[in-house]
């Protein structure tokens, strides 16, 4: 698929959250695409990939069967969590974002849901978009 074509069927989409799941397959499956797509159209993507979309997403996260690239800790995993952690495939990790998932958003406690945020948030776009909306 090329760019125009992407983002041909992007505008095709009806909801904002269906335009949210295509950029989002598209960053897992063809990340130099996505990414020169945002950089092309950061006007238009931005709210598909940050606020206010990804409110949404983050509240119907465990709904909607997302794949998550974020490693899940809980209290359950007391004197386990080292050992979750090596296994973890990607290893070299410079960036680690921590939630406990309430207040997000000002969402409220979205408890397993708020992965979504924080994956936005080691992203360039979540860093970018601070900047690009003033």
């Amino acid at each position: 698929m090329s760019s125009s074509q992407a983002m041909a069927t992007l505008r095709q989409l009806r909801t904002d959250i269906e335009r949210y799941e295509l950029l989002r397959n598209l960053q897992q499956n063809n990340a130099g695409m996505f990414f020169r797509l945002l950089f092309q159209h950061t006007e238009e993507l931005l709210p598909y990939v940050y606020t206010p979309t990804v409110g949404q997403a983050c509240q119907e996260y465990c709904k909607r069967g997302f794949a998550t690239r974020g490693l899940y800790l809980s209290a359950t995993d007391k004197g386990r969590m080292l050992q979750k952690l090596r296994a973890w495939p990607q290893q070299g990790i410079s960036l680690a974002v921590v939630t406990d998932g309430e207040r997000i958003l000002g969402l409220g406690d979205l408890g397993v849901g708020g992965m979504g945020i924080s994956e936005v948030r080691d992203s360039p776009w979540g860093a970018f978009s601070k900047y690009r909306r003033g």
